[in-house]
């Protein structure tokens, strides 16, 4: 089963909604619409964890200032009656911003137009510096960059490839991610 949406909501809305939910259970508020997540498949979590383990293994051999973090985790991106609520599944946050510097969406098909639509335009209206999107499927890793205020396409990243994350200063190899050889 795919994302449930509903339209025309507020924070206070997403705040009373969230009230309501059972462990477990989770949403997100984008541009007044609020989207109850479908669980993760066990694909999608294995690499979920295998990409965190990776950034953070690299950001500690880096000494970088820069750390990750999982869903569920809310990011707030606030501005003026515009309020948003958002569970990436992985976030780089340096220092002690509360913006993160990078996020990567695990997409799937009930998931994917909303990564490549509205979730990408919201990052980028919020000046987060870089967006991947992982597809399970592909074995591609798509990379966009935000200059001037808008994201540009990088690269599709695969198996050949050495994947760079800008803002923590690392590479991260696509055929190891992926367990191919």
């Amino acid at each position: 089963m795919g994302e449930l949406k509903l339209e025309s909501y507020g924070y206070e809305d997403y705040l009373a909604i969230d009230k309501t939910l059972k462990n477990g259970e989770r949403i997100e508020l984008i541009n007044g619409e609020i989207y109850f997540m479908a669980g993760a498949s066990a694909e999608h979590q294995d690499m979920v964890g295998e990409l965190f383990f990776t950034i953070k293994q690299k950001g500690k051999e880096k000494e970088s200032r820069c750390f990750p973090r999982i869903a569920p985790y809310d990011v707030k991106l606030f501005r003026g009656e515009d309020k948003n609520i958002i569970q990436p599944d992985i976030m780089i946050f340096c220092e002690d911003s509360e913006l993160p510097c990078a996020i990567f969406e695990i997409t799937s098909p009930s998931t994917a137009s909303k990564d490549r639509g509205s979730k990408k335009e919201l990052y980028q209206s919020f000046g987060i510096k870089e967006y991947f999107i992982v597809d399970l499927h592909l074995k591609i890793i798509d990379s966009y960059r935000l200059e001037d205020g808008k994201y540009y396409y990088v690269k599709g990243f695969s198996a050949c490839d050495d994947m760079p994350l800008l803002c923590m200063g690392i590479k991260i190899d696509i055929a190891e991610l992926f367990g191919v050889e």
